[in-house]
């Protein structure tokens, strides 16, 4: 039976979100810090409920939802972008696996997917070589213990580049820093205005985020009362 904080921060979330469907100040893209959620507090943003005030955790809410309703919200968002549903449902529950591996949120890495791979074409190959979903580099095939070394598997490729990132994040303890490297823009010379690169990915995730509470709302029920 769903707990009643969960239920009242749910339902805060699906006013705002049919108050004003586009992003505004009552919906805004979450912060960094509420974007990794491990061991560090995500910053909540308050939001009023009369007669009770509450301070909305959407990490935390974010992964209450994924809890509760395991891979297949994602998988339904993941599915509107290449009316795929079985290749959605693979992206979706890998996502989740690597995101639990990493201690990051799952809608930080569906957003460096989204912007890598906007279509969710497993076999999209760059001109500079990048290969699959997360556009990871060929060099690191078998680089880590993931299941396969074929990039263009739909798992394989996810688990490379979220274990590629998970190095970089490791070794500058930086999120933006981290994403930049993953990026491969160091110092901007072989990608034009590559330093856009970790604001696409928030902008991406945080739309993500807001599209799971939108489904949550939609399909959690309220318990009845005795």
């Amino acid at each position: 039976m769903p707990r009643r904080p969960f239920l009242v921060a749910l339902a805060g979330t699906a006013f705002l979100a049919a108050v004003d469907l586009t992003p505004s100040r009552a919906i805004e893209t979450p912060p960094l810090s509420a974007v990794i959620t491990a061991r560090a507090p995500a910053q909540p943003a308050p939001v009023a409920l009369a007669p009770v005030a509450l301070r909305l955790d959407s990490a935390r809410l974010e992964r209450e939802v994924l809890t509760r309703s395991g891979y297949r919200p994602l998988a339904r968002l993941l599915g509107r972008r290449n009316g795929d549903p079985v290749t959605a449902m693979r992206i979706a529950r890998a996502i989740l696996k690597e995101s639990k591996r990493l201690q990051v949120a799952p809608s930080l890495l569906t957003g460096m997917l989204l912007t890598e791979n906007t279509r969710l074409e497993p076999e999209a190959v760059s001109s500079q070589g990048a290969i699959g979903l997360m556009q990871v580099m060929h060099f690191h095939a078998g680089e880590f213990d993931c299941e396969s070394a074929d990039l263009l598997d739909v798992e394989s490729n996810i688990c490379h580049g979220a274990r590629v990132f998970g190095r970089y994040l490791q070794r500058t303890g930086n999120l933006k820093r981290a994403l930049l490297r993953y990026n491969g823009c160091v110092t901007s010379a072989n990608t034009p205005n590559c330093h856009r690169y970790p604001a696409k990915v928030f902008r991406a995730a945080g739309q993500v985020r807001r599209d799971l509470f939108r489904y949550a709302a939609m399909t959690e029920t309220t318990p009845a009362v005795e």
